[in-house]
């Protein structure tokens, strides 16, 4: 066994090579005292069993567990990068490396609570990185069932600074407990600090029962409202309040967050003189005219963009399709703009549409010129695949099938799972649409399936 790696108040972290597996790995050891407590020895039996059940690709894996010269040790996985607390030191994370860090630890929670189980110590030190950015969800030591109940009256289990009100409080904990704590984690790397920073436990644990959490934007002006928005829905004393799932606060603040301008002129025009370009008395030049108007050429609808300047207009044209409305069971809803790579195998010529569904992210692909909708199903498809995802086909209730994208250790798709569908036009005069449906355990597939059964044999799978 080698040096420590990390040290905490219940064990030791060291570095070490397993024998037989010949690789280095990580060794949890606790402490003597700790182990000592026979309602620790049951939590730590409930870690390896959690870990072993919660067989999922941002679920760190354990590789043995035993107990030995008076005390228990876990060995798992040992991540290169180490954790999101030591990467929060240099500050708080940009917009599309927050998302993805969250993203990742969201799926894994999800498909803790989908298995019943919660992990009540929900933090940046216990999500550990590996230099190609994929994030674990570690350190299930104080894990349990959800409506299980190991400690005694009055105790807490936790970290002080992402416990949720509740617990504080005396009440059961719950997934939503974990959802606040997570808001915790969120709220620190976008703003890159704590929603209540560090000082005596008494004055943090009141914090969160009592004090309303900081504005994002007074920490972080160049956040959106809506980012604020979100976090402070997340961080809500009732736990009513919050969101439904991790899964669908990531979404919602990958909505909200300044994103790259994914915005792409096609065909862009020569720049003419504009009647309306005339010089201010000041001599300054002309103040920047921004406009819209709208085209209709052949029954097509072309936008057009004027950026005025004091020489001439640049005159661009977009010719994108319009944004597809998104197919549902109960109808078509308008959706917002997905982000630029929200949908592996989606180019910028595409349209995509995002909404929410049943709890899922429901994504409706309208495909760009000189792109066949099948072709965007099975470059979508293929993009899952190439993701690491194993891809299969599922028959559905209208008639049809689907590719349904799950990890491959995943066989009962507990965890981040994606439905990839073709869905043709209500009407002649509409385009056929690609659906792909985002979530966890088995609602994309259900979406997806109670829109076939509403429109039978309307769905088909991509080639």
């Amino acid at each position: 066994m080698g040096d420590p790696i990390a040290r905490g108040g219940q064990a030791t972290v060291h570095h070490a090579v397993h024998v037989s597996l010949g690789r280095e790995v990580a060794i949890k050891v606790f402490h003597p005292h700790v182990w000592d407590d026979p309602a620790f020895r049951v939590r730590f039996r409930r870690e390896c069993e959690a870990l072993v059940a919660l067989e999922h690709p941002h679920v760190i894996p354990v590789l043995d567990a035993g107990e030995s010269d008076g005390t228990g040790w876990i060995v798992m996985h040992l991540a290169q990068g180490g954790s999101l607390a030591d990467r929060l030191q240099a500050g708080p994370l940009d917009a599309d490396e927050a998302v993805r860090i969250l993203r990742q630890v969201a799926s894994a929670l999800d498909a803790a609570h989908a298995e019943g189980r919660l992990h009540r110590d929900v933090k940046p030190a216990n999500v550990l990185l590996e230099p190609d950015g994929h994030a674990w969800l570690a350190d299930f030591g104080v894990a349990r069932s959800v409506g299980t109940t190991t400690t005694v009256p009055g105790q807490m289990i936790g970290t002080a600074a992402y416990m949720a009100p509740e617990v504080i409080s005396g009440g059961r904990a719950r997934p939503s407990s974990d959802l606040y704590a997570f808001a915790c984690m969120a709220f620190e790397a976008i703003t890159g600090r704590r929603p209540f920073p560090d000082g005596e436990v008494g004055t943090v644990l009141f914090a969160h029962l009592e004090r309303t959490p900081p504005r994002a934007r007074a920490i972080r002006p160049d956040l959106p409202k809506r980012v604020e928005r979100e976090l402070a829905r997340g961080l809500a004393k009732d736990p009513r309040d919050r969101p439904r799932s991790a899964m669908s606060m990531v979404d919602a603040l990958e909505a909200a967050l300044p994103r790259p301008d994914a915005t792409v002129a096609y065909g862009a025009m020569p720049p003419v003189r504009s009647r309306r370009s005339r010089r201010s008395r000041t001599g300054t030049g002309l103040v920047a005219l921004a406009a819209s108007a709208t085209l209709l050429v052949g029954g097509a609808v072309a936008a057009w963009a004027l950026v005025g300047s004091a020489g001439s207009d640049t005159v661009a044209v977009d010719r994108r399709p319009p944004l597809p409305p998104v197919p549902t069971a109960d109808g078509e809803v308008t959706g917002r703009e997905a982000p630029q790579g929200a949908v592996p195998g989606t180019t910028r010529a595409d349209r995509v549409a995002a909404t929410t569904v049943d709890g899922a992210t429901a994504y409706a692909i309208r495909a760009g010129e000189g792109r066949a909708p099948e072709a965007v199903a099975s470059s979508v498809a293929a993009g899952l695949a190439d993701s690491g995802l194993l891809v299969d086909r599922l028959d559905l209730a209208g008639g049809g099938t689907m590719a349904l994208g799950h990890a491959v250790t995943d066989f009962l798709m507990r965890g981040d799972t994606w439905a990839v569908a073709q869905v043709p036009g209500a009407r002649a005069s509409d385009p056929d649409r690609v659906l792909v449906v985002r979530g966890t355990g088995g609602t994309p597939a259900r979406v997806v399936d109670a829109l076939s059964a509403a429109r039978p044999a309307a769905v088909v799978a991509p080639q």
